[in-house]
């Protein structure tokens, strides 16, 4: 195998780090939950954002215009690892199951 191609299959064959996000407007308290199987490139995302003064997600752009980027907080509630024998498909559906019951527990009034 030539070594592009143990390159390409190290990466799909690399297990996610993934979790569950939330961006709180400090100064509304409203917020927006989100799940994603890369928690670092949420981070990045928002780092950008923040940097760039760049509207993170459409629901959060009149906000974010309006009291600037500083508003803002990004909070990782929960992480998780994708196991072993865990497919990708699998893996996504947990984080969304888990995305879920963090909403339950949260003021769905204040969200975005």
């Amino acid at each position: 195998m030539d070594r592009r191609k143990k390159i390409i299959n190290e990466y799909k064959e690399r297990l996610l780090h993934g979790g569950v996000y939330k961006i709180t407007n400090t100064q509304s308290g409203k917020y927006l939950i989100g799940h994603a199987a890369n928690l670092k490139s949420v981070q990045n995302r928002f780092q950008f954002a923040m940097t760039t003064g760049s509207t993170l997600h459409p629901k959060l752009k009149k906000d974010w215009e309006e009291l600037g980027t500083q508003a803002f907080t990004l909070e990782i509630l929960e992480e998780l690892k994708q196991r072993s024998d865990q497919s990708q498909a699998e893996f996504l559906e947990e984080l969304e199951i888990l995305e879920q019951l963090w909403r339950a527990n949260l003021d769905v009034s204040r969200e975005y």
